[in-house]
C-alpha cells in the first residue's frame, strides 16, 4: 500500500544528530585506521612509525652538525615535529572522504541521512589525526634526549596557540577534501603534494627570510606560519631565526588568530559550495577506479 501523508515532518540536522554522527564516525575511522587490528599490536605501530622517523632525523642532523645543537636545530626539530599534525589532519581528511567514496562507496548513503557529512568526516579523520599529535610528542622526545634540544614550554601561550593553530589547520584540510571530491584518481595524492609544499614555505625546517621573496606573501598569509612561529616560542621561549622572530609574542598570536579567523569561515564556504557541486554534478557516488 502506498504512503501517501508523512506521520511527521521531516527535521534539520540538529546538534543531538551531529554529535551522534561524530561521535559514531571517531569508533568507524579508529577501526578503519588500525585496520580492525588489536589495540596492542596498533599501539607499537603507532608509536614505531614516528619513532623511526624521528631516529633517522636524528642521524642526518648528527651528521650534518657533526654533534654540535645549534639554535637552527631546535628550530628545525620543533618544525618537523609539529609538521606531523599538519600531515595527519590534511591526509586524514581527504583520505576518509575518499574512501568513503572510491573504497567502501557509503559516501552517498551517509549523505542522504539526517545527519550531515561534516560531523561525520570529522570523526572520520580523528584517529590519524590522533597518531600525529603522539608522533610530534615522540619526535620532540628524542630531539631533547638525543639532540639536547631545550624546551621551555610556556603553557599560557602554547595551549591557545596549538588550539587556534590547529583550527587553521583544520580549515586546510576541509578546503583540500571539498577540492579533492572533485577530482579523479590524482586526488589520493594532493594532500601529501599541497602539505609538503607548505612545509617548505611555512618555515617548518628553513627560516622564511631564505626563501625566494616572491613566495613570502604565501608564507605570510598562510595560519601555518604561524602557528608554527607561535608554537615555537611556546616550546622554546624564543622565536625563529630572521625577521619573523624579531616581532613580539603578542603580534604574532594577532596574525594566528587574524589568518585563522579568515581561513575557517573562506574553507567552510568553499566546503559547502564543492558539495553543492558534487551533488548537482554525480560526484557523490562516482567511481574512479583508484
Amino acid at each position: 500500500m502506498a504512503v501517501t501523508d508523512r506521520a511527521a515532518p521531516v527535521r534539520g540536522l540538529t546538534l543531538a544528530d551531529a554529535w551522534r554522527s561524530f561521535r559514531t564516525a571517531i569508533g568507524l575511522g579508529w577501526a578503519i585506521e588500525s585496520n580492525w587490528s588489536d589495540p596492542f599490536l596498533f599501539a607499537i605501530y603507532t608509536v614505531a612509525k614516528p619513532l623511526a622517523a624521528a631516529l633517522i632525523l636524528v642521524v642526518m642532523v648528527q651528521v650534518i652538525t657533526q654533534g654540535q645543537a645549534t639554535e637552527f636545530l631546535q628550530f628545525m626539530i620543533v618544525g618537523s615535529a609539529l609538521w606531523n599534525v599538519v600531515f595527519g589532519v590534511m591526509g586524514g581528511l581527504v583520505q576518509s572522504i575518499l574512501e568513503d567514496r572510491e573504497r567502501y562507496r557509503m559516501m552517498k548513503y551517509v549523505v542522504v541521512t539526517p545527519s550531515s557529512l561534516f560531523p561525520f568526516l570529522l570523526g572520520r579523520s580523528l584517529a590519524r589525526v590522533i597518531v600525529s599529535f603522539v608522533a610530534v610528542a615522540l619526535t620532540l622526545l628524542i630531539g631533547v634526549v638525543f639532540l639536547g634540544v631545550e624546551l621551555r614550554p610556556n603553557l599560557l601561550y602554547l595551549v591557545p596557540a596549538t588550539l587556534i593553530g590547529v583550527l587553521g589547520v583544520i580549515a586546510i584540510g576541509v578546503f583540500m577534501a571539498g577540492w579533492c571530491l572533485q577530482l579523479r584518481q590524482e586526488a589520493w595524492s594532493y594532500p601529501e603534494a599541497i602539505a609538503g609544499a607548505l612545509y617548505l614555505v611555512s618555515g617548518a625546517i628553513f627560516p622564511i627570510d631564505i626563501l625566494p621573496s616572491v613566495v613570502h606573501p604565501l608564507a605570510y598569509a598562510s595560519p601555518t606560519t604561524w602557528w608554527l612561529e607561535a608554537s615555537r616560542r611556546g616550546l622554546l621561549g624564543h622565536g625563529s631565526p630572521g625577521s619573523i622572530g624579531q616581532l613580539s609574542d603578542g603580534q604574532v598570536m594577532l596574525f594566528l588568530v587574524i589568518s585563522v579567523a579568515i581561513a575557517v569561515p573562506i574553507a567552510l564556504s568553499l566546503f559547502a559550495w564543492f558539495m553543492h557541486r558534487a551533488r548537482e554534478s554525480g560526484l557523490l557516488d562516482m567511481t574512479t577506479g583508484s
